[in-house]
């Protein structure tokens, strides 16, 4: 059994993708987890990025962390990726 959760945990998934159908229902797969939700904002982690979807009345309706499959309705504006490294601030990067 610890192995079979062990290699659950270290699943990434390489691709991603984003179906928004009539800016109303959305589905989102390469997911590893949800960070966050709440009615106006949704973050998602993918393998290497952090996905930020905006909107209003968001809720997800099913998330699936094994497939990496998030559904979510609502009325959504927009769809952000952010970059996890930490890369420091501005200064560190310039004097290292």
């Amino acid at each position: 059994m610890e192995n079979i959760t062990k290699v659950l945990n270290e699943k990434k998934f390489t691709n991603n993708k984003i179906v928004l159908d009539n800016r109303k229902k959305l589905t989102v797969t390469g997911v590893e987890k949800a960070l966050s939700s709440n009615e106006n904002c949704i973050i998602l982690q993918t393998s290497d990025n952090k996905l930020f979807i905006s909107g209003h009345n968001l809720h997800i309706e099913k998330l699936d962390v094994e497939a990496g499959v998030v559904e979510a309705e609502g009325d959504f504006d927009s769809f952000k990726y952010g970059n996890t490294t930490n890369k420091g601030n501005v200064f560190k990067r310039i004097f290292k």
